[in-house]
């Protein structure tokens, strides 16, 4: 397993995933969704959705009238996904195994069913640390947004290198000094940033105007 290919190494984590973690980004991924601003009946992406840990807060804002799209690139965290939505009976989410990398509008129109879809809000929570090509990511997913639209990150960032940075890099095959918010903050309007876990979390969204 490498950087540039994590795959192999989340789907023999997935099993272990959501015991591991045991809740500790809940505050931060409601915050994160408090950022996105949803409303009922908006349509959203969950790029790098993993085992769905987001899809609880998402609902909570978009409700049963709006459409979850979920992408995620390992076969394992996404089956992982699969379960929590069936044991919640959830039918407007709509899970995609997709390189983000290739990800496409009509893939997602595909996916869920909806031949005239548009996208309402992007969020990726840990996943700009961890994905290949993180820029293209970026910008393909930015592109797929509607005008008006909000995208929200969440992830690790530090400059810092020691012993407790490569412990995180190395069990989350990520890179957490990537300053992965800075597309963003330099594309959107009505930026917002804010930190949490003495800094070490960032939690950053924007609007797209054109």
């Amino acid at each position: 397993m490498t950087k540039e290919d994590p795959t192999r190494w989340y789907d023999r984590i997935a099993p272990l995933y959501d015991s591991f973690l045991l809740g500790s980004y809940n505050r931060a991924r409601r915050r994160t969704m408090q950022q996105l601003r949803l409303e009922p009946g908006q349509t959203l992406l969950d790029l790098a959705c993993g085992t769905g840990e987001n899809f609880r807060f998402i609902l909570e804002g978009i409700g049963p009238t709006g459409t979850l799209i979920g992408t995620d690139f390992s076969e394992r965290m996404l089956a992982r996904a699969q379960r929590k939505v069936e044991k919640n009976g959830w039918q407007n989410v709509h899970l995609l195994r997709a390189d983000a990398r290739t990800l496409s509008l009509e893939m997602l129109r595909q996916a869920s069913g909806q031949p005239d879809l548009h996208l309402d809000r992007v969020v990726c929570t840990l996943g700009f640390s961890v994905v290949p090509d993180w820029e293209e990511v970026f910008a393909r997913s930015w592109a797929m947004l509607a005008v008006n639209g909000r995208y929200a990150i969440m992830d690790w960032h530090t400059p810092r290198k020691n012993i407790f940075t490569g412990l995180v890099n190395r069990i989350a095959a990520s890179d957490i000094s990537r300053k992965w918010w800075e597309p963003l903050a330099e594309t959107a309007v009505e930026f917002e940033q804010e930190r949490m876990a003495g800094g070490l979390w960032c939690i950053v969204s924007g609007t797209k105007r054109q």
